[in-house]
This record gives C-alpha cells, sequence and structure tokens, in this order.
C-alpha cells in the first residue's frame, strides 16, 4: 500500500527529492531497520535524490543505508559547514544554510515562523545576524529544515517531492521534525510516518 502510494507521487518526476527525517532519539534496535528502509528505497529508486539533515538517530540510520547502494544520490543539508563531519558518508553530497544569499535565508527564516511561531524570538534573532548569541545556533537547525524542504533557486536545489519522518511518540508535536513536518504540510509535500512505512 504505503510503496504503491509513493511509485504514484514519483512517477511523474525524473529526479523527485526524498527526505528521509525524523527523531534524534531513536531507539537502537531500530538503526539497522531504518538503514534496510534506506537502502531498499534507493534500490527502487535510483532516479531519486535522498536528503537528509545529519542528524544522529534517524539521520544518520537513513543515511547509513542510502549510502551502500552504489550510484545513490545522498544530499546532506546543515545548518554549518562543520556540523557532524564524522557521520558524514563519503558518498555524500553536503551544503550549508550560510551558502545560500542573504535574501533566501531570510525568506526561510519567515516560513519558519509562519510554521513554528512559537519560536518567533529565535527567527528574529537570525533575521538580525545576531549571531554572538546562544539562541541564534538553534534557529539556523529550524532554518536549515526550512531549506530541506523548500530547497533553494541559488543553488539549484529542489524542493521536496515526499517526506519520510521516524517519529517520538513522546511529544510528537515539539522539536524540530515536528517544525519540518509542518514545513511540509505548508508546502504540500506529502509526509509519512512510521506508522504508513515500517512494515
Amino acid at each position: 500500500m504505503f510503496l504503491s502510494k509513493l511509485h504514484t507521487l514519483l512517477a511523474q518526476n525524473t529526479s523527485p527529492v526524498i527526505l528521509l527525517e525524523g527523531t534524534r532519539k531513536l531507539p537502537a534496535e531500530k538503526h539497522q531497520e531504518l538503514a534496510d528502509v534506506g537502502r531498499r528505497l534507493a534500490e527502487m529508486f535510483p532516479q531519486a535524490v535522498f536528503r537528509s539533515g545529519n542528524a544522529t538517530g534517524t539521520d544518520e540510520a537513513f543515511a547509513a543505508g542510502v549510502a551502500t547502494v552504489p550510484g545513490a544520490m545522498l544530499q546532506l543539508v546543515l545548518p554549518t559547514p562543520g556540523m557532524g563531519r564524522s557521520r558524514r558518508p563519503a558518498s555524500a553530497a553536503c551544503l550549508a544554510l550560510d551558502e545560500l544569499p542573504l535574501e533566501e535565508r531570510h525568506h526561510l527564516a519567515r516560513e519558519s515562523f509562519a510554521a513554528s511561531p512559537e519560536n518567533h524570538r529565535l527567527f528574529e534573532l537570525y533575521l538580525r545576524s545576531q549571531s554572538g548569541n546562544p539562541a541564534y545556533a538553534k534557529a539556523q537547525y529550524l532554518v536549515r529544515d526550512a531549506l530541506k524542504v523548500y530547497g533553494s533557486p541559488a543553488l539549484h536545489l529542489a524542493p521536496a517531492s515526499v517526506a519520510l519522518f521516524f517519529i517520538n511518540n513522546i511529544g510528537p508535536n515539539s522539536g524540530g521534525t515536528a517544525h519540518t513536518i509542518r514545513l511540509c504540510e505548508r508546502q504540500k509535500v506529502p509526509v509519512f510516518t512510521q506508522r504508513d512505512w515500517l512494515s
């Protein structure tokens, strides 16, 4: 059922972008299972770009699986260029938020504010470029999440086509994963959680 939906959604796109995302608090026993899902998807959709954020937990597990497939296109979108170097598969293409023109970064910050208005102070700091403030780093992660979903004309980065999430059942509507899901909903990107695909 899930795979037929996915095939239908991606059939008209010659280079779809599949987001592979989720909680950092991935149970250890699920790591290999998610790596297997990443591998199977990369085998089934060789034309796809698999995009993630290189965080520990879910992102890392999915990426490890995709990276085992020769020729698979794995793309890691980072808040800063140095983030998580030790976790990056050698085959992954990496790009960072600060590679974008200021105008695009500010657009993504405003979209992030619309998706998560409770974090308005973080986005205000980001828009004022107050990088010395510790909260600015948190804002970078949330704005980076918008880049993963919306893409970037300046970097020729296509928007997401579909998104697969492994969500934490405790507090599923909080944190960066929930923020990214809300961004997907704003952009009408189809979202699937483990209830849909982990079977």
